[in-house]
């Protein structure tokens, strides 16, 4: 039979029992969040495209080449959204959260969609956990931001990744850094690549992120951002390092590190393997957009960030063990049936997993099933278990079986499962 349907290139279903791992670090980002009291938001999948264009910046990668972009059938252009902290901007403002409490602390868990080449670490539609503090330019805000990336990483037990830390500027030093980045960049022109010498005009401190060999090696000594820093700039790098420091959370200042995105400011952090040396390997990024919220025509409101990648996180962890169901029913007719279904309610009430085995037509086929998915214990509903008001409990690791009276059960199964 041909298959008429596949899926689409970068678009991968999830299947068991890589599907643990999602759940899995959903479930630890999600308690983290909640230890740290942010508040969840869920914004659209899709968005006006004009956000990304105006936040992001018209000259990235992102917005260039790699949205989602159409016209709808009213003739509005939509973006599928490349990424999540615009749309959480956006959501701040419209809603004027301003005006109920400036300091506002959330996260969000989606999918996100960008038109690249699919490989390892890159996928068309991928998954993101990530987090916005508006309202705040402390740089302890920046601290507790770094060290809630860490927390999740720890918990995790992903293990041997290292953080990198830089700082950008702010609009006012900046423009300077830029003036002396062009110049040296028009020095070694010729030895960059050729998207890089696009990005020497229009965005250039993203030469600085290019893993091209010929580019690292041209840009190797490229001016730092780090030396142009004003002084509330410098002041607000050195309050995050002290805050790191006195927390005991291992980073390395990295001067090479830029975000693709035009709405940073001053801090940006990555954390990704310390042996992994692809291109795409953070598994978490961020850092501070003091202007954005200003950028969209909302108020002045700092803020700072991150996003992790959950098909990046999921390649660094094992497989959570899967369990199968603490009870499958073996109802040996269909009389048999609606008890089954009757019991297992209880037992559900009770917080256990059950299943019963509809579509298998012997009990020998319904006990094999039950092996297959490792159901701790087994419950044989044949006739005179139904005329008499009772059922055989079967323990499967070790063939141990009693008959309970059905009023027992919750206590019998929490008793041989012990």
């Amino acid at each position: 039979m041909t298959k008429e349907f596949r899926s689409v290139q970068g678009f991968n279903d999830i299947l068991s029992p890589e599907i643990a791992k999602f759940q899995h670090i959903e479930s630890v980002a999600r308690r983290c969040f909640g230890l740290f009291n942010f508040r969840e938001v869920r914004t659209p999948v899709l968005e006006q495209a004009g956000l990304f264009e105006r936040s992001i910046g018209t000259s990235t990668d992102i917005v260039e080449k790699e949205m989602y972009t159409f016209e709808d059938k009213g003739g509005e252009r939509l973006s599928l959204r490349p990424e999540g902290t615009a749309p959480v901007a956006r959501t701040y403002i419209e809603h004027n959260i301003d005006k109920q409490d400036a300091l506002q602390r959330w996260f969000y868990i989606g999918p996100m969609f960008r038109h690249e080449r699919p490989q390892r670490g890159r996928l068309r539609q991928f998954h993101q956990a990530g987090v916005e503090i508006f309202g705040t330019d402390d740089p302890f805000a920046d601290v507790e931001t770094i060290l809630l990336a860490d927390t999740i990483i720890s918990s995790l037990a992903v293990r041997d990744v290292t953080a990198r830390l830089n700082s950008i500027g702010c609009p006012v030093c900046r423009p300077a850094y830029l003036k002396e980045l062009r110049s040296y960049l028009g020095s070694v022109r010729e030895r960059l690549c050729e998207d890089c010498r696009k990005r020497a005009d229009t965005n250039p401190m993203r030469v600085l992120d290019c893993k091209k060999e010929g580019c690292l090696e041209a840009t190797a000594s490229a001016p730092r951002t780090t030396d142009h820093l004003c002084n509330d700039c410098s002041g607000h790098l050195s309050g995050l390092r002290s805050g790191l420091d006195a927390l005991k959370i291992p980073y390395t200042i990295d001067t090479r590190l830029v975000r693709g995105l035009d709405y940073y400011s001053r801090t940006v952090f990555e954390f990704a393997p310390a042996r992994d040396t692809r291109a795409q390997n953070a598994i978490v990024a961020g850092g501070r957009y003091d202007y954005l919220v200003e950028l969209l025509g909302g108020p002045h409101t700092p803020a700072i960030g991150f996003a992790m990648g959950i098909e990046r996180m999921a390649a660094l962890i094992d497989t959570p063990v899967q369990r199968g169901p603490a009870v499958f029913f073996v109802p040996l007719s269909s009389e048999s049936r609606v008890k089954a279904v009757r019991l297992a309610g209880v037992l559900r009430h009770t917080g256990r997993t059950c299943e019963i085995g509809y579509g298998e037509k012997t009990i020998k086929s319904m006990l094999r099933r039950a092996d297959r998915l490792g159901a701790d214990l087994v419950i044989i509903i044949g006739e005179e278990e139904l005329r008499d008001g009772f059922v055989t409990l079967k323990r499967m690791s070790d063939g141990t079986q009693e008959r309970v009276n059905d009023a027992d059960l919750p206590d019998a199964v929490g008793r041989m499962k012990s």
